[in-house]
C-alpha cells in the first residue's frame, strides 16, 4: 500500500513538473514561431505564466509578455512591438487571423509600437513613386520630407510635412503641408500625393485594440493601444 502511494505521488510530481516546466516552453515556442511567420519579424520572444501550466493548452494565459522586433504590421515595419496581458483567454490557432479572434477575453491587454523615421521614409518611397531622392527628419511636432518630382524634363523640389494620427481604429500618416518650388508642376504633385496613408488597421489584426495615445519624438513615433472591455 505504501509502495503504491509512493508511486502515485511520484507520478503526480512528474505531471506537475511537466505541466510547469515543459508545457510553457512548448507554448512559448509555438506562439513565437507563429507570430514571427505572420509578421515577418526578425525576432520574437514570448513569455507566458499560468498555474497550473496545463491550462496553457486550453489557451489560458495568466500573464503574457510578447516582444517582436522589426515586425511588419499592415504597410509599415514596426521597430519594436510589445504586448502585455493579464488573465488572457487566447485562441492559439488564430494568431495569424485578421478579425481579432486571437483574444477571446482579457482583464488587461496593452500594446506598444515604435515606428522609426526610417520606416516612415521607406513607406513614403513606396507610396510616392513619382518622388525621387526622398529624405526625412522627425521631431516632436512633425515628420518633414524632401524630394524631387520630374515631369517633361523639368524638376520640382518638393517639401512636405505630416503627422501620424489615429481614426476609427486605423493609424495614418497625414500630410499637413506641401511646398513645391516649381509652381508649374504644383497641381500635378498635389493631385497625386496629398492624402492620408494608412499604416495599419488595429481592427484587422489578430488582437483588436484602440489607440490610446500617439507620441512623436526625435526620429520615431510611439503608439500606445489597449483592448477595452467593450471590444472583447
Amino acid at each position: 500500500m505504501r509502495k503504491t502511494f509512493t508511486v502515485v505521488i511520484a507520478i503526480l510530481l512528474l505531471l506537475a513538473a511537466f505541466s510547469q516546466l515543459i508545457i510553457p516552453g512548448l507554448v512559448q515556442q509555438t506562439m513565437a514561431t507563429r507570430i514571427k511567420d505572420a509578421t515577418q519579424a526578425e525576432s520574437v520572444s514570448v513569455k507566458v505564466d499560468t498555474v497550473p501550466g496545463a491550462m496553457l493548452l486550453a489557451g489560458q494565459l495568466d500573464k503574457v509578455n510578447i516582444e517582436a522586433h522589426k515586425a511588419v504590421i499592415g504597410q509599415i515595419r514596426v521597430e519594436k512591438l510589445t504586448l502585455l496581458g493579464e488573465n488572457v483567454r487566447c485562441d492559439m490557432s488564430a494568431l495569424d487571423s485578421r478579425d481579432g479572434s486571437a483574444v477571446q477575453s482579457a482583464d488587461k491587454l496593452e500594446l506598444t509600437g515604435i515606428i522609426t523615421q526610417e520606416a516612415l521614409q521607406e513607406l513614403l518611397v513606396r507610396k510616392l513613386e513619382k518622388l525621387d531622392n526622398i529624405q526625412t527628419t522627425m521631431d516632436r511636432e512633425k515628420l518633414t520630407a524632401t524630394g524631387e518630382f520630374k515631369l517633361l524634363g523639368r524638376t520640382a523640389q518638393v517639401n512636405l510635412e505630416g503627422i501620424v494620427f489615429a481614426e476609427n481604429g486605423g493609424v495614418y500618416f497625414h500630410m499637413t503641408h506641401l511646398d513645391i518650388r516649381n509652381a508649374v508642376l504644383g497641381k500635378a504633385v498635389i493631385g497625386n500625393f496629398f492624402g492620408d496613408i494608412l499604416l495599419f488597421d488595429l481592427q484587422s489584426m489578430p488582437v483588436k485594440a484602440e489607440v490610446d495615445d500617439i507620441e512623436q519624438a526625435e526620429g520615431q513615433v510611439i503608439i500606445h493601444a489597449s483592448q477595452h472591455r467593450s471590444e472583447i
